[in-house]
């Protein structure tokens, strides 16, 4: 039998963290010594990968007293591995390959098979992946691994709200000046995403799940699609109570005129998800303060 390789193609504040931190934690899939190590991404856009790094290095430094769960007590060995320091230099700062990316994870299952359900890579750089690309890729793949998929989706302007926010810690201005600027572009067209990765990889191997609905306790959708039990388990440690918040950078709350401008500039996004997928969810499209969220 061949192990499982979840992938994830996650969105930046969506959730994607705690979503890592909730299936490491219920002992379904172990994606490493990093999160998100954007390997793919890096063999199918190297020179956009390396413009991305260079990038980085002039940002501000920011949100340091952010604690990610790789970073919080009774999880730091969240990344633990024995594997050797040779072959994780292997993977992460020589040339990449298809070839490299496969045997890290042959590796590592060989090293968590015993206590985990399959293997599992994080990268939100997974949602740029193009049909083009994964299709070069997939008979390869599926050569050595079981693949499943799943993308989280939220809350199309809360979602844009918080790398607004981000942004701003950036230095880029103010939450609001920046969502003006990207309101054209806000990055939230699930439709497209979901249906690039199922006309790779099939639809019984995608599944996206409702971060609002899963973050109330909804697990049981995962749980089906991975064949595997789920429970809400971030709710169960002290040092995550607020880890939804803190990890998708709502630092500042959004106000209602500004909420309004995105929803008339971005109703198509919610349209165009209730005409693929046959409704709204219950939780989107509405203006509160985050404070004041019904639990």
């Amino acid at each position: 039998m061949k192990p499982k390789l979840l992938l994830s193609a996650g969105l930046s504040t969506s959730g994607s963290t705690s979503l890592y931190y909730t299936i490491w934690n219920n002992k379904y899939a172990h994606g490493g010594v990093v999160k998100e190590s954007n390997y793919l991404y890096r063999i199918q856009s190297p020179k956009e990968w390396e413009q991305n790094k260079e990038h980085n290095k002039n940002k501000k430094q920011f949100s340091k007293d952010i604690d990610k769960p790789w970073k919080l007590e009774d999880v730091s060995n969240i990344f633990n591995t024995s594997l050797s320091e040779k072959h994780i230099h292997e993977y992460l700062h020589t040339k990449v390959s298809l070839e490299k990316y496969i045997n890290y994870n042959l590796r590592l299952w060989e090293e968590v098979k015993d206590n985990f359900q399959s293997v599992a890579d994080f990268s939100n750089r997974n949602s740029q992946l193009t049909g083009q690309f994964m299709m070069s890729i997939r008979d390869e793949l599926l050569k050595y691994f079981d693949i499943k998929v799943v993308m989280i989706f939220r809350d199309p302007i809360r979602k844009l709200w918080g790398i607004c926010n981000r942004r701003s810690k950036w230095g880029e201005g103010s939450p609001e000046s920046i969502l003006k600027k990207y309101i054209d572009y806000p990055n939230v067209n699930y439709v497209d995403l979901y249906e690039r990765y199922v006309r790779v990889w099939g639809k019984h191997r995608v599944k996206f799940i409702i971060n609002e609905d899963f973050y109330k306790g909804d697990v049981q959708p995962l749980s089906d699609f991975l064949e595997f039990p789920i429970s809400s388990s971030y709710q169960d440690i002290k040092y995550l109570d607020d880890i939804k918040g803190r990890v998708y950078s709502d630092w500042c709350d959004i106000d209602y005129e500004t909420w309004n401008y995105a929803y008339n500039n971005m109703k198509w996004v919610y349209e165009n998800f209730e005409n693929n997928f046959g409704c709204i969810p219950s939780d989107w499209g509405k203006w509160y303060i985050a404070s004041e969220k019904p639990k």
